[in-house]
């Protein structure tokens, strides 16, 4: 994954494509906050995507826009808007504490095309388009984490 000792902020930043996609300095939350206002590139969310294996459709349902949007933005070079970078970062904490519990992309990803019980036997990877679906993932992940029934 990642180099070790770094903070989740770095890991999250490299996980969308680190200092080539992001250039600015990024040492906190409040960094990444001023990277969605400025406007994430297509290529952080692209990058993210690799990681999650999703579709261009499943991609484009996470951010609640259309395909041929995004691909319009991103041939253009157009940033995200901020709420799509803010999607798109909160995404990244979720697939890095994914990465921390399951330790391999391969785990991680077999997990969330599974249906879970937790979750009301919803496959993860279908509530990842709401604030209220990611929470709910990170939450079944910190319990497997800490060994707890999920």
């Amino acid at each position: 994954m990642t180099a070790l000792r770094k903070t989740p902020v770095a890991n999250m930043v490299d996980l969308m494509g680190g200092g080539t996609v992001i250039p600015q300095p990024v040492h906190n939350e409040l960094d990444l906050l001023a990277v969605a206002i400025k406007g994430l590139p297509v290529r952080a969310l692209r990058a993210l995507q690799q990681h999650l294996r999703f579709t261009n459709k499943e991609i484009s349902a996470v951010l609640d826009i259309s395909e041929s949007t995004l691909a319009r933005r991103e041939q253009a070079k157009s940033p995200l808007t901020r709420d799509e970078g803010e999607k798109t970062i909160q995404l990244s904490g979720v697939l890095l504490k994914g990465l921390e519990v399951f330790e391999n992309e391969d785990d991680f990803n077999h997990w969330l095309s599974t249906p879970n019980v937790a979750l009301g036997n919803i496959r993860p990877k279908s509530l990842l388009s709401s604030a209220i679906g990611r929470d709910q993932v990170l939450a079944v992940l910190f319990r497997i984490e800490y060994g707890m029934y999920s």
